[in-house]
């Protein structure tokens, strides 16, 4: 119950494909449906595994001084325990303690940063936004889109030194939403009336037993409202460009973006791998080379856009 309440309450910069094939999972838990350990077995197989598996490679990919910290699956502001679900989940708040970990370690002159995540919860990733942002000058912190980093995963890739995308992947989804269920007709049918007795005029605001209100849905397309302006600005700050510019069609207006058309819009800087990635900046001038981007781009951007930057 604390998972289904914690969903519908949610402000989400997310994927919408991720989200329904979320909502498929809750509404079915919300209906009282179970799976037993058997069906689950058959409906997650290896996938718990693999995801292991995948952070331990990651992990284990890096050298030459170079770290590389997997932000891979949904993004979440606490840390749970996803040992069983197909979709693997990752704690903001780690992914911040991690990062600061190796900034401050001697033996790690660069950080790559793996993103392959739809996002997740706008509060967890505006911290984690924040946390990178402010470790920015002290070591490289490079992201690479391997493959995706859609809502809060360019969010939080935003904020790095430079954004690298792997030819075939692509980013963006910039935007924020909520989500309501009106069970009302489906309470109806089951013979069901739902009442509530209750104190404070909005204290019930926004249930499922009935339609929203219009004062309701401006409440909460105020909190999503809030949110995206949370995040085009963070992302203005991180890449060094206007506010007006995260929220135009060259970058997409809530849209993915493929590799080429994302570093063209200026939303990332250079196609390569991984692979190639950590060799380059294994090398000094290649660690030099990724930490002068964001001061070369705020240059180029100072003389085209004047006070419009979001410093």
């Amino acid at each position: 119950m604390t998972l289904i309440a914690e969903y519908y309450r949610t402000v989400w910069a997310l994927d919408p494909t991720t989200f329904h094939a979320m909502d498929m999972v809750i509404t079915r838990w919300a209906s009282g449906t179970r799976l037993s350990p058997e069906e689950i077995q058959a409906a997650v197989g290896g996938a718990p595994q693999a995801a292991a598996d995948r952070r331990a490679a990651a992990q284990a990919s890096g050298g030459g001084g170079v770290a590389v910290l997997p932000v891979y699956g949904v993004l979440t502001p606490r840390a749970y325990n996803a040992q069983s679900v197909s979709t693997s989940m990752t704690s903001t708040e780690l992914v911040a303690a991690q990062l600061r970990a190796l900034v401050r370690d001697p033996g790690v002159a660069a950080v790559v940063m793996d993103f392959d995540t739809p996002g997740g919860n706008a509060q967890g990733v505006a911290e984690l936004a924040d946390a990178i942002h402010g470790l920015r000058g002290e070591k490289p912190i490079v992201a690479m889109v391997n493959p995706t980093a859609a809502s809060g995963g360019y969010w939080a890739a935003s904020q790095c030194d430079e954004i690298v995308v792997t030819p075939s992947g692509w980013l963006g989804s910039i935007g924020a939403f909520m989500a309501h269920d009106d069970m009302s007709a489906a309470m109806e049918k089951e013979g069901r009336k739902r009442t509530y007795v209750y104190s404070g005029k909005n204290k019930v605001e926004g249930n499922p037993a009935g339609p929203l209100s219009a004062d309701t849905q401006a409440y909460l397309q105020a909190l999503s409202d809030a949110s995206y302006a949370s995040f085009t600005k963070q992302v203005a700050r991180g890449r060094k460009v206007s506010v007006e510019t995260v929220r135009s069609a060259a970058w997409g207006e809530g849209r993915m973006l493929m590799a080429a058309d994302a570093v063209a819009a200026g939303m990332a800087d250079r196609i390569d791998t991984l692979e190639n990635t950590i060799s380059r900046l294994g090398k000094p001038q290649g660690r030099r080379a990724a930490m002068s981007v964001s001061v070369a781009q705020a240059r180029i951007d100072a003389l085209a856009l004047g006070a419009n930057i979001d410093a």
